[in-house]
C-alpha cells in the first residue's frame, strides 16, 4: 500500500524519494489516504502525517501546496467532530508542532479560512479552533507577511485578523468557543480591550444557561488585563437584564408559568455567575481590588448601579473573603447613608433636583436582593444578616452623655433613621426567607437587647416586635432562645423590659410553656431587692392580665395582629380555655396586691395599668374594685365629721431628714374613679343579666361610689388650713418641712382633679354636678396659686427665675376632650343650664385649655400622654382630631377680641388654643399625608375620628392653608394695639408644616410662596421673632424654587441700604425691596441670609462633585449618548454659573456694608471663605475635564471669573480693613470700661483676647481661600490657553501694612521743603518708619489687607476730600455703591 511505502521511506530517511512519491500523488489520492487512516482507522495516521510533513519542504512550491492541502483537510475533519477525542488531540498536537515551520502564505491562507467560517457563522467548537491561536501566534512574530497584494509585519497582520473577526457578526453558538479561543492568542492591551468588548456584546445573544460559562471565559481573559472592563461589562449586563425583567413584571402577563420560569432561570444564572467571580477574586485579589474601585467610582454618579441587586449580591459574596470584609461593609454602609442623604437633598433643593433628575429607590433595590437570594444564593445569606445589623448598629439611636433619649415621634425621618429602618426590614425579610439564619438573627437581637444596658435598644425591640407580628409561627421554633432572654428580663432597664414584653406578647398565646416561663420570671422580679425589677414584674403581670381574656380566645384589641389562624399552634397538653385564663388572672391579681405596700413608683405603675386591664378584661372588675377599695380605706376617714376626709400622713415616708412619697393618692383616686365609671358602663350594657356572678363587684362598686360622692362633698367643704397648707406654710425645698408641704400640696391637687373628673362624668350634665365641679376647681385654684407664689418667692430669693413648669395634670385626655367639647361647642338645650354654670367661670375654661395643651405637648414629644387611655395610637389620634377642631374653631371665632372679652382672659385661651393646634399639626404631619388629611377633614366637620377618604389631598391641604392665610391677614390689618405677633408666628409655623405636604411644582405651592413674599415685601414689622419666622419661611419655600439666588441678592441690597456703607462718607440710597428689612431687623436678616447662602453653596458643591463623577463615569464607559450627555453637562454648568453669579452680586453689596461687629462679622467671613472654596472647586472641575480630555472652559465661566474679580475680590480687602478698624475701636472701648470698672477687668480682657484670636484665624483663612482660587485660576488659564488673570491682579504680600495716608503726608512735606531736603532727609525717613510701626501696633494683626494693585490706594487710607454718594449703580471697578 502507498501509505506504508511513504511511512517506510520516511523512517529510512530517503527524503528525495519520499518527496518524489508524494509529488506523484494526486490531491484526491492524498485526501483519501487521510480519510482511510483517520476516519476508518486503517493505519497510524500520525506516522503518515509526519512522513507527509517531512517530504513536503516549504522551499518548494509543491511542498507548500501539499502542506496547505493537508492542513485544510485536517481542519475540515476536525470541524466535523467525527473522530474520538484522543485522536483529535494527537492530530492537533502534531499540527501545532509543525505550524512553527509552515511558510507565511500557508498560515495566512489557513487563518483566512478560519476568519471566513466565523463570518459565515459556520464555525463550530472543537479541537480545530485550538489551531487558530497557534497560527496567529506564529504569524505575529514574522517580519513580513504577504496578504493579497500587500506585505505587512506579522503583528500588523494579526491585528488586522483580530479586527476583522471582532468586526463581523458572530453566530451565538460560536461566542463561547471564540471567547475560549482568544485566551491563547497573544494580545496587546488595545487588542485585548477590543476582544473583551466584542465578547461582552455577545452576551446579549446567548441563552441564559450558557452565560455562566461565558462569564468564566471572560474572567480568564481578564487575567491578562482590563479587569475593570470585564467586571463592568458583566455587572452592567445582569443589571440590564434585571431591569428588563422588572419592567416585564410590571406589565400584565397571561403566561405566568413561563414568566416565573424565566425569572428563575435568570436568578440561577446570576447566582452561578457570582460564584465564578468570587472564586476568581479568591485566586486573584487584584480582581477584587478592581471591583471595589469600580463600586467606589460609581458611588456618587450612579448609586443605583452600585446597589443594584446583582452588584449588591456580588459585593456581599465578596465580603465573605476576609481580606475584603471590612472594606466592603464600610463601603456599603456609607453608600446607603449617602443615598438617603442625597434623596433628602433632592427633596430639599430645587437646584439638586434640576441637576440630578434620577429618583433613588434604595430600599426596594436592597430588599430585592433578599427576595432574589431564595434562588439558591446561599453565598449571600450570611452577608445579608451582617449588613442588616451593621446598618442598625451604625445608625440606630445613640445615648447622649450616658442618658438614653427616646426619639420623638414628630422628629424628622433623618437619613440615619432611614438607614436603620432599612437594616431592620432587611433582617425581617431575610428571617422569613431563610430558615438557616433564623437562630442567628434572634441570637444577635437578644444579645444586643440584654447586653447594651447603656445604649438605646428601642430599634432592636421594634425589629423583634415586627418579626413576631409578621411570622409568629417561625418564632415558635425558637422558643428556647426567647426563654433564655427572659432570664435577663429583671436586669434590663424598665423601658427595654417593657419593649421586650410587648414584642413577645403575641407568642404567649401560642405557647403555654413560654407563658409559664415568663410568669415564673415575673414572680421572682416581684420579690427582687431592686426597685426597677419590681416595676418590671408589675409591668409584665399587667400585660398578661390585659391580653389573657377570661372568656378565652383573641380579644378585640388583638384582632389587628397580622398572623392568621392557620399559624396559631395550641399546646395539646395544656388546653387554652376560659377556666385556665380565669385562674391565671386571679392568681396574678393576688400577686399584684402586695404592690400596694411597696414604694410609690411600684404603686404608680399598678394604678396606671389597672384601668387598661379592666377595659380589656371586663370579667376582672370584682377583684380589681375590691383591691382598690381595700387600698383607699387605709386613708379614708369614714366619719363624716372628721376633716380632712383623707389621712395624708401615711402617704409620706420620713427617713431622717429626708421625706419621700409613699402613696400617690391622686393616682389612686384617679384609678378608682376611672374603674368605677367603666364598671358602671359595663353593667349598664349587660343589663343585669349576671346578677349572681357580679354580686361582689356590685357591692364594691356601690361602696366606692358612695365613698367618692362623700369625699367630693367633704373636699369641697375643706379649706387649705385643714391640710395644714396655707399662705404662711413653708414650701421651700431646702427644708424637710417644705418638701413635705410640697408633697401634701401636690397630693391634694391630684385629689381635686380626680374628683372633678368623676363628678362631671357621673353627674351627666346635671346643674348640681357642674356646681360641684366649679367648687372643686375653686379649691384647686387657690392651692395652686399659693404653691406658685411660694415657689416663685423661693426662687427669687436665690436670685434665679421661678420655674414655670406646672405639675402634670391627672385629668384623662378623654375627660379633657369631653369637657372642652361641652364648653366650646355643645349647643344642646338640655345641657344649657348646667353648662352655663361652667361657662360663667373663664378661669375654669383657661385651666382646661392649659391641661389640653399639656397633653398635646406630651403626645407631640413622646407619642403618649399621662392619664388613663393615653397610650393607644388610634385613640390618641381620634382625641387629637377632636381637639384640633375645637381649638381651631375657638381661635377663628375669638381671634379679634372686644374689650369685654379681653377682661374674660379669652386672649390667653386663644394663644393656648393656637399653640395646641401647632403641636397637634406637628404630630399629625409626622405620621404622613393620609393622617394629616383625616385631621383636616375633622376640623371641617366633626367626624368623631372616623376615617374619611380624600380624593385630592393637596387641594384639601391648600384649602386649609388659605384659611390660615386669612387669619394672618386679620392680624396684619388689625389695629396696632391688638396685633398679636406670637399668634402670627404660630400660624406661620402651621402653614410651614402643611406646605411640606404640597408638591413643590404645584400652583398651590407657588401661591403660598407668593403670599409669603408679598407679606415680606409690603409689611414693616418691628417684632424680631415674627420677622425671623417670616423670613425663615420665605427662604425655606424659595429653596424649593428657581429664584433663591435672586431673593438673596435683593436681601443683600436691602441690608446694605439699612446698615450703611463701610465708608461713612458715602450715602446709600434708603430704598428696599422688602419692607421687612429695617435698620433694627437688618442684623438678624443678615445672619439668615448668610445661613441660606451657605446652604446654597453646599448644594452647588454637591452638584459639582456629582457632575464630575458623572462625566468621568460616562467617559470610562464610552457612553453611546455622549452628545446628549454633553448637552446636559453644558446646561448644568450654565445653571450653576448663573446661581454663583447672582451670589456674587449679593456679596458685592454685603462686603461694602457696615456690618455690626460681633457674630455678624464672624459669620460673614466664614461664608466668604466658603464661597471662594466653592469657586476653587469649580476651577478644579474644569481642570479634571482638561486632564481627561473630555471638556473645555465655557464662556459663561469666564464671565463669572471676571465678575468675581471686579465685583467681589477688589472689595474684600477694604472690608477686612473695616473689620479690623471696628475691632480696634471695640478693644479701645473695652479698655476704657475696664479702667472705670476694675471688678470686671479680668473677664473683659479675656473676652477681648478670645475675640481677637478668632479674628486672627478667620481673616488669614479668607485670604488663603482667595489665593488658592487665584492659584488654580492660573493653572486653568494655562490648560485652556485663556488668560483668566486679565481680570484680576495677584494680591500683594501681607506680612505688614503700610499706612498710606501717613506716607503721603510725609511725601508732601518733602516736596514743600525742597530747599531743606538734604537737612530733612534723615528725619523724614525716621518719621516714615515710625508711622509704619505705629500702624502695625494699632491694628494688632500681622496680616496684610491691602487691596490688589488695580484698586485705588486711597480707599484704604484717609477719607477723600469730596463726599461720594451711592444713589445708582454706576460703572467702574469697585464703585457699585447702590443697594438697589
Amino acid at each position: 500500500m502507498m501509505e506504508k511505502r511513504i511511512v517506510g521511506l520516511s523512517d529510512a530517511g530517503k527524503l528525495e524519494e519520499l518527496s518524489a512519491a508524494l509529488d506523484d500523488l494526486q490531491p484526491s489520492q492524498l485526501t483519501d489516504m487521510l480519510n482511510n487512516l483517520i476516519l476508518k482507522g486503517r493505519g497510524d495516521p500520525l506516522a503518515f502525517l509526519q512522513a507527509v510533513f517531512q517530504g513536503s519542504p516549504s522551499t518548494e512550491t509543491s511542498g507548500v501546496e501539499r502542506l496547505l492541502l493537508v492542513y485544510r483537510h485536517l481542519v475540515k475533519i476536525l470541524h466535523k467532530n467525527e473522530i474520538n477525542t484522543k485522536m483529535a488531540s494527537n492530530l492537533v498536537g502534531l499540527m501545532m508542532l509543525e505550524a512553527d515551520s509552515l511558510p507565511g502564505t500557508v498560515l495566512v491562507e489557513l487563518a483566512s479560512r478560519f476568519v471566513e467560517s466565523i463570518k459565515e457563522g459556520t464555525l463550530q467548537g472543537g479541537k480545530a479552533l485550538e489551531l487558530f491561536p497557534k497560527f496567529l501566534s506564529v504569524l505575529s512574530v514574522q517580519e513580513a507577511v504577504v496578504y493579497g497584494e500587500n506585505s505587512m509585519k506579522g503583528s500588523e497582520y494579526k491585528s488586522h485578523v483580530l479586527n476583522t473577526v471582532c468586526s463581523c457578526k458572530w453566530n451565538p453558538q460560536s461566542v463561547l468557543h471564540l471567547a475560549a479561543m482568544f485566551r491563547d492568542v497573544p494580545l496587546i492591551q488595545e487588542e485585548l480591550k477590543f476582544v473583551v468588548e466584542k465578547v461582552l456584546r455577545g452576551m446579549r445573544d446567548l441563552d441564559l444557561q450558557d452565560l455562566p460559562a461565558l462569564v468564566y471565559q471572560l474572567l480568564l481573559l481578564g487575567a491578562k488585563g482590563h479587569k475593570r472592563l470585564v467586571l463592568e461589562g458583566i455587572t452592567d449586563f445582569f443589571i440590564d437584564q434585571d431591569n428588563i425583567q422588572r419592567s416585564r413584571g410590571n406589565q400584565e402577563s397571561e403566561d405566568l408559568m413561563c414568566e416565573y420560569s424565566g425569572v428563575e432561570t435568570l436568578r440561577h444564572t446570576e447566582g452561578t455567575s457570582i460564584l465564578h467571580i468570587v472564586v476568581a477574586i479568591k485566586q486573584d485579589q487584584e480582581l477584587g481590588r478592581e471591583f471595589v474601585k469600580y463600586l467606589k467610582a460609581s458611588q456618587l454618579s450612579c448609586p443605583t448601579r452600585v446597589l443594584a441587586p446583582f452588584n449588591l449580591a456580588l459585593a456581599l459574596s465578596t465580603a465573605q473573603l476576609h481580606r475584603f470584609q471590612d472594606q466592603i461593609f464600610d463601603f456599603l454602609k456609607t453608600t446607603i447613608l449617602r443615598c438617603f442623604k442625597d434623596t433628602d437633598r433632592q427633596q430639599q433643593s430645587y437646584l439638586v433636583r434640576e441637576i440630578t433628575q434620577e429618583k433613588l429607590n434604595i430600599e426596594s433595590m436592597v430588599l430585592e436582593t433578599v427576595s432574589n437570594s431564595v434562588y439558591g444564593w446561599d453565598h449571600v445569606i450570611q452577608s445579608l444578616v451582617q449588613l442588616g445589623f451593621t446598618l442598625m448598629d451604625s445608625f440606630g439611636p445613640k445615648a447622649a452623655f450616658g442618658r438614653i433619649e427616646t426619639t420623638s415621634p414628630t422628629a424628622q425621618l433623618t437619613p440615619s433613621r432611614q438607614s436603620c429602618q432599612l437594616g431592620a426590614r432587611l433582617l425581617i425579610n431575610t428571617f422569613k426567607a431563610h430558615e438557616v439564619v433564623r437562630h442567628e438573627i434572634l441570637d444577635q437581637i437578644f444579645n444586643r437587647v440584654t447586653t447594651k444596658a447603656t445604649s438605646p435598644v428601642s430599634h432592636y425591640l421594634e425589629l423583634l416586635a415586627d418579626t413576631v407580628k409578621s411570622a409568629p409561627q417561625l418564632l415558635l421554633e425558637s422558643v428556647p432562645k426567647v426563654r433564655e432572654a427572659f432570664d435577663y428580663l429583671s436586669f434590663l432597664p424598665p423601658s427595654s423590659a417593657e419593649g421586650l414584653l410587648k414584642a413577645i406578647q403575641p407568642l404567649l398565646k401560642l405557647s403555654m410553656s413560654l407563658k409559664d416561663s415568663l410568669i415564673l420570671v415575673l414572680r421572682k422580679a416581684m420579690f427582687s431587692k431592686q426597685l426597677d425589677s419590681r416595676k418590671i414584674g408589675v409591668m409584665g403581670f399587667l400585660m398578661i392580665l390585659k391580653h389573657f381574656k377570661v372568656l378565652g380566645g383573641l380579644v378585640s384589641s388583638q384582632s389587628s395582629q397580622t398572623f392568621s389562624l392557620s399559624q396559631i399552634q395550641v399546646d395539646i397538653h395544656k388546653p387554652y380555655n376560659a377556666a385556665s385564663n380565669e385562674a391565671l388572672c386571679l392568681e396574678i391579681l393576688g400577686n399584684l396586691r402586695r404592690c400596694c405596700t411597696q414604694q410609690a413608683d411600684v404603686r404608680l405603675q399598678l394604678y396606671e395599668g389597672l384601668y387598661e386591664v379592666l377595659c380589656h378584661n371586663s370579667r376582672l372588675q370584682a377583684p380589681i374594685l375590691d383591691m382598690l377599695l381595700n387600698q383607699i380605706k387605709c386613708y379614708y376617714e369614714s366619719d363624716s365629721d372628721v376633716t380632712p376626709p383623707l389621712k395624708l400622713d401615711p402617704c409620706i415616708l420620713a427617713q431622717g431628714e429626708s421625706v419621700y412619697l409613699a402613696e400617690p393618692m391622686g393616682h389612686l383616686l384617679g384609678c378608682i374613679q376611672q374603674c368605677v365609671l367603666k364598671t358602671r358602663q359595663f353593667q349598664s350594657q349587660a343589663g343585669g343579666d349576671d346578677d349572681d356572678e357580679d354580686e361582689d363587684s356590685v357591692t364594691a362598686l356601690t361602696e366606692l361610689e358612695e365613698l367618692l360622692t362623700s369625699l367630693t362633698t367633704r373636699m369641697i367643704a375643706c379649706e387649705m388650713e385643714d391640710f395644714e397648707l396655707d399662705k404662711s406654710a413653708d414650701f421651700s425645698l431646702a427644708s424637710s418641712v417644705g418638701v413635705k408641704n410640697n408633697i401634701y400640696a401636690i397630693l391634694v391637687l391630684g385629689v381635686y382633679e380626680a374628683l372633678m373628673e368623676y363628678t362631671f362624668a357621673a353627674g351627666q350634665f346635671s346643674v348640681s354636678s357642674c356646681e360641684q365641679v366649679l367648687k372643686l376647681y375653686d379649691n384647686y385654684h387657690k392651692l395652686s396659686e399659693v404653691l406658685k407664689e411660694k415657689t416663685a418667692a423661693a426662687a427669687g430669693k436665690k436670685g434665679r427665675p421661678a420655674a414655670g413648669k406646672t405639675p402634670h395634670s391627672l385629668l384623662s385626655l378623654h375627660f379633657v376632650v369631653s369637657i372642652l367639647k361641652a364648653l366650646l361647642s355643645d349647643t344642646s338645650t338640655v345641657h344649657e343650664d348646667s353648662l352655663a354654670v361652667l361657662r360663667g367661670c373663664p378661669e375654669f375654661l383657661q385651666y382646661i385649655t392649659s391641661v389640653a395643651l399639656q397633653k398635646v405637648h406630651q403626645i407631640a414629644d413622646k407619642g403618649t400622654c399621662d392619664g388613663a387611655a393615653g397610650v393607644g395610637k388610634e385613640r390618641l389620634l381620634s382625641h387629637c382630631y377632636s381637639l384640633a377642631r375645637l381649638m381651631m374653631t375657638y381661635y377663628t371665632e375669638n381671634q379679634i377680641l372686644t374689650e369685654e372679652q379681653k377682661k374674660e382672659k379669652k386672649k390667653n385661651i386663644c394663644s393656648q388654643s393656637l399653640e395646641g393646634l401647632v403641636s397637634i399639626m406637628s404630630y399629625v404631619c409626622s405620621l404622613g399625608q393620609t393622617q394629616l388629611c383625616q385631621c383636616l377633614c375633622n376640623i371641617e366637620n366633626d367626624c368623631d375620628g372616623a376615617d374619611v377618604r380624600v380624593s385630592n389631598k393637596p387641594e384639601k391641604i391648600h384649602k386649609h392653608i388659605k384659611t390660615l392665610q386669612r387669619l394672618i391677614a386679620n392680624i396684619l390689618t388689625a389695629e396696632e394695639d391688638v396685633q398679636n405677633w406670637k399668634e402670627m408666628i404660630l400660624l406661620l409655623t402651621i402653614i410651614t408644616q402643611l406646605t411640606r405636604h404640597l408638591p413643590t411644582n404645584s400652583p398651590s405651592y407657588e401661591q403660598v410662596h407668593s403670599w409669603v413674599h408679598k407679606i415680606c415685601t409690603d409689611q414693616s414689622i418691628d417684632d424680631m421673632a415674627t420677622c425671623k419666622q417670616l423670613l425663615g419661611t420665605l427662604l425655606s419655600l424659595t429653596q424649593q424654587m428657581k429664584n433663591l439666588p435672586l431673593v438673596l441678592r435683593d436681601l443683600a441690597q436691602d441690608i446694605h441700604s439699612q446698615l450703611g456703607d463701610t465708608d461713612q462718607e458715602v450715602e446709600v440710597e434708603d430704598k428696599t425691596h422688602m419692607a421687612l428689612v429695617t435698620h433694627r431687623t437688618a442684623p438678624t436678616v443678615l445672619l439668615m441670609e448668610l445661613s441660606s447662602t451657605d446652604r446654597e453653596l453646599d448644594d452647588i458643591d454637591w452638584c459639582l462633585a456629582w457632575m464630575k463623577a458623572d462625566i468621568l463615569s460616562r467617559h470610562r464607559q464610552e457612553d453611546d449618548n455622549m452628545s446628549q450627555a454633553l448637552t446636559q453637562r453644558e446646561n448644568h454648568e450654565k445653571t450653576t454659573c448663573i446661581r454663583l453669579g447672582h451670589l456674587v452680586t449679593g456679596y458685592h453689596e454685603l462686603v461694602q456694608t457696615a456690618v455690626p461687629y460681633g457674630s455678624c462679622v464672624e459669620t460673614m467671613l466664614k461664608t466668604l471663605i466658603r464661597y471662594y472654596t466653592t469657586l476653587t472647586n469649580y476651577v478644579k472641575y474644569y481642570l479634571s475635564l482638561y486632564a481627561n480630555k473630555i471638556g473645555h472652559l465655557t464662556a459663561r465661566f469666564e464671565k463669572l471669573v471676571k465678575l468675581v474679580a471686579r465685583e467681589l475680590t477688589q472689595n474684600v480687602y477694604p472690608f477686612i480693613t473695616y473689620i479690623q478698624t471696628c475691632e480696634h475701636e471695640h478693644m479701645q472701648q473695652t479698655v476704657d470700661k475696664v479702667k472705670k470698672d476694675k471688678k470686671k477687668s479680668g473677664a473683659a480682657v479675656q473676652a477681648g483676647k478670645n475675640r481677637a484670636m478668632k479674628q486672627t484665624k478667620t481673616i488669614p483663612n479668607l485670604i488663603y481661600a482667595i489665593e488658592q482660587f487665584e492659584r488654580f485660576i492660573i493653572q486653568l488659564g494655562k490648560k485652556s490657553k485663556v488668560n483668566l488673570m486679565d481680570y484680576m491682579k495677584v494680591s500683594t504680600s501681607r506680612d505688614f501694612r503700610i499706612n498710606v495716608a501717613a506716607v503721603q503726608a510725609v511725601m508732601e512735606d518733602e516736596s514743600d521743603e525742597e530747599e531743606e531736603e538734604m537737612d530733612q532727609d534723615g528725619g523724614d525717613q525716621e518719621e516714615v518708619e515710625q508711622n509704619v510701626e505705629a500702624s502695625n501696633s494699632s491694628e494688632g494683626s500681622d496680616e496684610e489687607n491691602q487691596a490688589p494693585h488695580n484698586t485705588n490706594p486711597a480707599d484704604d487710607g484717609a477719607a477723600p476730600p469730596t463726599k461720594k454718594s451711592k444713589l445708582g449703580r454706576g460703572a467702574g471697578l469697585g464703585k457699585h455703591k447702590t443697594a438697589n
